[in-house]
């Protein structure tokens, strides 16, 4: 029987090289909560939003096989899983995520939740599907889980306007989201929900 990696796939779906050239290109994103504090509101939104429209055309190219893909499906292909093949990408979900957060919440709630899911979705998937060893829900381990919190937990030491306090409760409630998530993408939930804890907090601390 294939091992079952914590995104939720066999390791015959997708080789470990293949999954680290995935989390690679995730960590790209890290663009993305920088811009938040790098440039203006506004033109960081936007340019999100533009990067996450053509990711929905790649994905919906894809999927609907039109002609255009063959000028990035040499790229995509390689780093796309099986159980995307008819659905959106995580990279489609993190964008949306990324353009969603500074639109719902405050700066710093924002910027917490993108690089949370953004650090902690790659340790989880890199140090759970080579170490990953207990099992819980089904395709999740407690060695990536744990990978995941300890990842998030820079978040809570780095972005600016987050006491430390309500960054590790943050980066715990990140952690479970992330471990029981399953029929919507953890690219949505994670960010969505952590975002949403910290933008409360710091509006009642």
């Amino acid at each position: 029987m294939n091992r079952r990696t914590d995104s939720g796939v066999t390791a015959a779906e997708l080789t470990y090289s293949g999954e680290v050239w995935r989390k690679l290109l995730h960590l790209v994103a890290l663009s993305i909560p920088i811009a938040y504090y790098s440039i203006s509101r506004p033109v960081a939104i936007a340019g999100v939003l533009i990067c996450f429209l053509v990711s929905l055309l790649i994905d919906v190219s894809r999927f609907r096989q039109w002609p255009i893909q063959r000028y990035w499906r040499r790229f995509v292909h390689p780093i796309v899983r099986p159980k995307e093949a008819r659905s959106f990408t995580g990279a489609t979900h993190i964008l949306l995520s990324g353009w969603l957060c500074p639109l719902l919440f405050a700066q710093p709630a924002a910027a917490f939740a993108m690089t949370t899911i953004i650090l902690g979705d790659t340790a989880a998937a890199l140090i759970g599907r080579r170490w990953g060893r207990h099992r819980y829900a089904g395709n999740r381990s407690w060695e990536g889980s744990a990978a995941f919190f300890a990842a998030s937990l820079i978040a809570a030491f780095t972005i600016p306007g987050v006491p430390l306090t309500i960054g590790v409760a943050a980066a715990l409630l990140a952690t479970v989201v992330e471990g029981l998530s399953r029929s919507i993408d953890d690219n949505l939930t994670v960010p969505l929900l952590t975002g949403l804890f910290v933008h409360v907090a710091l509006r009642l601390a």
